[in-house]
């Protein structure tokens, strides 16, 4: 129950404090908490099975270790290496060793870990469809820049909701294909995850999120020809086509040619250029949140682009931030990600469709966002990373 109330309170990071000199967040303070009760209670127990997850995974262990000295390198490659320090404990550390955690745990988790994810969505969607009608809701924008009416939440920025709320939408509509009707019926869960689908694509849609938008229509294609309904999935790719083909603005935003896009390209220059500059900058990067500083700033121009921290795709988010070991285990990572799915369309079709689909949305969300370096999202990844590297099917009753 704790671990649930951590997961539905991941927001919470938007809370912000000090303990002392070092910042911190409300979030973070519940980690402590968690953290500090796992090791004094159950670290003993649950080493043994965390020793046997990275025993049996090998390939997956090399590249979780590898990729974590990466992100420790990084702190140092930067010039600011207390801030680095603290954005690497936040989105490198914590989650990483919440994933540790929920190894050990796994025999006492009962599968409701998507559970959690479905109810940490609700109050996520709740202020972004009242936001469309109570504007006063708005979280303070960081840039000043018009929203043009797009709901954000919790968060400053409208495309936070989607990166949030996106890969968890193909993980709860699985439990509807999985459970039996009978058992959906009598315990309610038809309502609630119906509700719960319901309210995430509405506050996608009102946050107008391209990237989310896009990646959920690609990730449904991938999951209707993987159950079976590859007909279905080639008209659905046929209609995609056609509507980018007659609607001036879907084209415009697929082929990169509105304001957003255009931004985008600049920013995969800016960080391709700095990347090929030096020998050094290929194999380190640019090094934990030094990315405004060593990449945008030398060409940043207010009046055409506000000031961004990230690249805005993810692979050269992670190659800036982390160097080049860190974008090749992460990618890595996914690999493991995508064979654990291969292998478990074999023994559920559904199941496996889910773990391929999820994948999909937050690859190709990622391609034209940040879906990782975020506290919510980093501590959203390991989670999702540990429903789909267990192989657990998920709970049906």
């Amino acid at each position: 129950m704790a671990l649930g109330f951590f997961i539905i309170s991941l927001p919470t990071y938007l809370i912000r404090l000090k303990i002392g000199p070092l910042p911190s967040t409300l979030l973070e303070l519940e980690f402590g908490v968690l953290f500090l009760v796992w090791l004094i209670k159950y670290f003993k127990t649950d080493w043994l099975e965390i020793k046997k997850f990275f025993t049996e995974k090998k390939w997956l262990g090399i590249f979780f270790n590898l990729f974590f000295a990466a992100s420790v390198v990084s702190i140092f490659v930067g010039s600011n290496w207390w801030a680095g320090a603290g954005e690497w404990r936040a989105y490198f550390l914590e989650p990483m060793v919440l994933f540790v955690m929920l190894i050990g745990r796994a025999k006492y988790l009962q599968k409701d870990l998507i559970w959690f994810l479905g109810l940490s969505t609700i109050s996520i969607s709740l202020v972004a469809i009242f936001q469309r009608f109570w504007p006063i809701l708005y979280a303070p924008s960081l840039w000043n820049d018009n929203l043009f009416g797009r709901s954000t939440s919790f968060f400053t920025t409208p495309n936070a909701v989607g990166l949030f709320i996106a890969p968890i939408i193909f993980l709860v509509f699985s439990q509807l294909l999985l459970t039996p009707y009978s058992l959906l019926l009598k315990n309610k869960l038809l309502y609630y995850y119906i509700v719960i689908l319901l309210l995430c694509v509405a506050a996608i849609g009102l946050s107008f999120s391209q990237g989310a938008f896009v990646a959920l229509a690609v990730g449904l294609i991938i999951f209707l020809g993987l159950v079976g309904y590859k007909k279905t999935a080639i008209g659905a790719v046929a209609v995609g086509i056609v509507l980018i083909l007659t609607l001036p603005s879907l084209r415009s935003a697929v082929m990169f040619q509105d304001v957003g896009g255009q931004n985008r390209l600049k920013l995969w220059s800016y960080t391709t250029t700095y990347l090929t500059a030096s020998p050094q900058n290929f194999i380190f990067g640019a090094g934990i949140r030094q990315f405004f500083v060593q990449v945008q700033k030398p060409q940043f121009h207010p009046k055409e682009m506000e000031r961004l921290i990230y690249p805005h795709n993810i692979f050269l988010n992670f190659w800036s931030e982390i160097g080049l070991l860190g974008i090749v285990v992460f990618t890595g990572l996914l690999f493991c990600w995508l064979i654990s799915g291969w292998r478990m369309l074999k023994k559920d079709k559904i199941w496996g469709a889910t773990i391929l689909a999820t994948l999909v949305v937050f690859v190709i969300h990622g391609l034209v966002d940040v879906p990782y370096f975020k506290n919510d999202l980093a501590f959203l990844f390991w989670i999702c990373f540990y429903i789909i590297s267990t192989n657990l099917l998920p709970r049906q009753a």
